[in-house]
């Protein structure tokens, strides 16, 4: 018997290795969603901290409207603005606390906790010079002291922005599926304090029953336009969420009512600025405006609704994964354990007996009795398929999981805005109707930019363009627009940009450009140098067609002259830099 006990001990240990083995196969898979469920609980938490952070930027904002009412009326102890205003100051409070990281947390926030310092104390000094102005007649409010507390609010505003940008960058870099979330939700908001901007701009000459003045007018109009810009770009974003309703019915009522009475009211208002005789007060003006903005909020929290609802789906469906793939591990267990007792019981001892059968006919002793045998492959070969079909769903769930579709109006390299962008400009479109007939443009091109793809390669002339880009998106004016208008050509469009100007900009440009180096990914450092090519003119009509020519023109005339300098329509090249090739930086 000790033969068919060591028979009976390799059963046992090869059912353990193959229990071994499927339970490391298991393993790999519960660590495999164990991390995606985990990457989900946090995808979720962070987008929950970034709707509070989007919730107390947009607190911040609307904080100005009860405020601007208040300003608007006599100094009173008790009125329903100041009422108001208490309120939407103690919401605004309630949504900073909310986001506050701890001071002795270790952990890594969206949010610093000196930047939201630094938004409460620049909000406590906006409220005191709001609340100094509120105790004086309103016969001794000027519009400019009104204007200056209403810039204050807007000051705050501009302090919560860069925390908001933070925070959409550290959720995007946790995970890059969420970075459209993030940007979207940012436009949101974007979308809902520029609206406000439109009233705010309106109530200091309103409260002091004052013409409209022209810095407000053109703050009025530069505004329209950077709204119009946000909702199309949201629009094609919020297309894609046509499965929430919600969504698509706040969509719908943000056309009908903000871009519809909404915005014909600030028209009106703006019209009446002319002569100074306003037909509201400002709190006639915020109880009309305000409700027209309330499709804009309820868009925000249906988009933030719909980009949590996501998220939750998401964690619920790795945690189901999760449970189901430990339950078939359990399943498992018990199975190499039954196939154990099975094998034992309809094969392993069968073979004993037999092998006692061939003894017995060896030593001629029962020679009646027949051995009796089995054929179970076929059986484990289905079980080692089963968990094959089962990997091979699981490999393609997670390829399908991490497919990410981006879609955006910018060039894809270089983040500016396209060519089709700047055609547009020239071409009557409606969308641009804001901006001033009378502009100027900068045609600027990177000296030898050939010789740096044919020498580093075309992915070190992509770094190149994208640090160029980004240096001229930083540098130029906020109302300015920036485009790729070919290869290496970047083009930038200035309303109402005297020939001075442009040259300036320009000149300050080339010098930034050739003082700066420029990383490639094996640590090598290049300088490059541009030439640039400007003119003023009209963009209606054939006009827009001769100022592209005569920038062009300017351009080729800098090329011409050397290389690093700046041409202007109608002038001599300025003379930059000695026009060098690109050249490696120690």
């Amino acid at each position: 018997m000790r033969r068919g006990a060591s028979l009976d001990t390799k059963l046992v240990l090869g059912c353990m290795i193959l229990l071994a083995l499927s339970l490391a196969l298991a393993l790999g898979l519960i660590t495999i969603l164990g991390s995606e469920h985990a990457r989900a609980s946090r995808n979720l938490e962070a987008l929950t901290l970034y709707r509070k952070v989007l919730t107390a930027a947009n607190r911040l904002s609307a904080e100005r409207g009860p405020m601007n009412s208040v300003l608007g009326e006599e100094p009173a102890h008790d009125t329903a603005a100041r009422r108001k205003l208490a309120e939407f100051r103690s919401l605004s409070d309630h949504a900073l606390a909310e986001i506050m990281p701890d001071a002795d947390s270790g952990v890594r926030h969206l949010v610093t906790r000196d930047r939201l310092e630094a938004v409460q104390l620049r909000l406590a000094e906006a409220r005191k010079a709001a609340d100094r102005l509120n105790t004086l007649p309103l016969a001794e409010r000027s519009g400019a002291d009104i204007q200056g507390v209403i810039t204050g609010m807007f000051d705050v505003v501009e302090t919560m922005r860069p925390v908001v940008i933070t925070a959409m960058v550290e959720l995007s870099e946790r995970d890059s599926a969420l970075a459209g979330h993030a940007m979207a939700g940012q436009m949101l908001g974007d979308l809902r304090e520029y609206a406000g901007r439109m009233g705010s701009f309106l109530a200091p000459s309103i409260a002091a029953r004052e013409p409209l003045s022209a810095s407000a007018h053109d703050e009025l109009v530069l505004t329209h336009g950077r709204i119009v810009q946000i909702w199309q770009s949201l629009e094609r974003q919020l297309a894609l969420h046509s499965d929430a309703p919600k969504l698509v019915a706040a969509v719908e009522e943000t056309n009908s009512r903000y871009f519809g009475a909404g915005l014909r009211l600030i028209a009106q208002l703006t019209n009446e600025g002319k002569s100074g005789r306003y037909s509201v007060t400002t709190e006639e003006m915020t109880l009309q405006y305000v409700p027209s903005m309330a499709p804009l909020e309820r868009l925000r929290e249906s988009f933030l609704d719909d980009m949590l609802a996501h998220a939750q789906t998401s964690r619920e469906s790795s945690a189901w994964w999760l449970r189901a793939v430990i339950a078939f591990t359990v399943l498992i267990v018990l199975t190499n354990l039954s196939l154990l007792l099975a094998a034992r019981r309809r094969i392993f001892r069968p073979l004993l007996r037999a092998r006692d059968h061939i003894v017995a006919l060896a030593e001629e002793r029962d020679l009646d009795r027949a051995a009796r045998t089995g054929n179970h492959d076929g059986e484990i070969r289905e079980l080692f398929a089963a968990l094959e079909i089962l990997r091979l769903k699981l490999r393609e769930r997670l390829r399908l999981t991490e497919r990410l579709k981006v879609q955006a109006e910018t060039d894809a390299l270089t983040g500016l805005l396209n060519r089709h962008t700047f055609d547009r400009l020239g071409q009557g479109d409606p969308d641009f109707d804001d901006l001033p007939v009378e502009t100027g443009l900068i045609l600027m091109d990177i000296d030898r930019f050939k010789p740096i793809n044919d020498t580093y390669g075309h992915i070190a002339g992509d770094t190149v363009l994208r640090a160029v880009a980004a240096l001229v998106a930083e540098m130029v004016r906020k109302n300015d627009l920036v485009m790729r208008y070919g290869g290496e050509e970047i083009a930038i469009v200035l309303p109402n940009a005297s020939l001075r100007t442009l040259a300036r900009i320009a000149e300050t440009l080339r010098a930034a450009l050739a003082e700066q180096a420029i990383p490639l990914g094996d640590g090598t450092e290049l300088r490059v140098t541009a030439s640039f090519g400007v003119a003023t003119g009209r963009r209606d009509g054939q006009g827009w067609e001769a100022l592209i020519e005569a920038a062009d023109q300017a351009l080729y005339m800098a090329k011409a002259a050397g290389r690093n300098r700046v041409g202007i329509a109608g002038e001599q090249a300025l003379a930059g830099s000695v026009p060098v090739k690109p050249s490696r930086v120690a």
